[in-house]
């Protein structure tokens, strides 16, 4: 009994550090400030990620948690998940305009552009199924990682199999539902990268 507690407790950890809006923090932090030359930009681009696809989601999750919307911070519920996914592509949408005001790099923008279309997509399959968002949402940014450069295999295919396992665990998902995730995630993020957007 006390393995299987242990088991779950470190499951949610799990779920909790790889949380797609604080893998979303991360990894904007490293495509705008890993770079030999940082633009002029680079903070008010960074706070405009943080605002766009942390901050202002997570108020939005908390005040539906509040006002009874949804019955937990990660909408376990398949109906209840509609809503704050449909206001997360507005605001992706409106972190892009932004980005693009800011000049920010092509592959903040793009990624930014990725939260919305992807999510769109996700919206739809959860009408019909409950996909795993956290899978979709880690790796959305590890493909985006990727094309940046950073090249671990190993890493990826770890983060992957650990959050999978923290799902299944938790009774969230079942493996198909991770393993769809992980797999449109990584899909749709690198054919619109590679695709709509040059890097230099």
């Amino acid at each position: 009994m006390n393995s299987f507690f242990q088991r779950i407790k470190l499951a949610s950890l799990i779920s909790v550090l790889f949380n797609p809006m604080l893998v979303s923090f991360v990894t904007f932090g490293i495509l705008i400030f890993d770079h030999p030359i940082i633009s002029v930009n680079a903070y008010f681009i960074f706070f405009s990620c943080f605002l766009f696809s942390n901050f202002i989601p997570f108020i939005t999750v908390l005040f539906l948690k509040i006002t009874g919307k949804i019955s937990d911070l990660d909408a376990s519920q398949k109906e209840q998940r509609l809503l704050p996914l449909f206001l997360g592509v507005l605001y992706a949408g409106f972190g892009f305009i932004v980005l693009n005001f800011l000049n920010a790099g092509d592959l903040v923008r793009g990624l930014m552009f990725c939260y919305m279309t992807n999510t769109i997509v996700i919206i739809v399959i959860t009408k019909y199924w409950k996909i795993s968002i956290h899978a979709a949402g880690v790796a959305g940014p590890l493909t985006a990682l990727w094309i940046h450069g950073i090249h671990s295999p190993f890493v990826v295919i770890f983060i992957a199999a650990l959050l999978g396992w923290a799902r299944i665990i938790l009774k969230a998902h079942n493996i198909s539902q991770v393993l769809t995730g992980f797999i449109l995630g990584s899909f749709l993020t690198g054919i619109q990268l590679i695709t709509l957007f040059q890097f230099d």
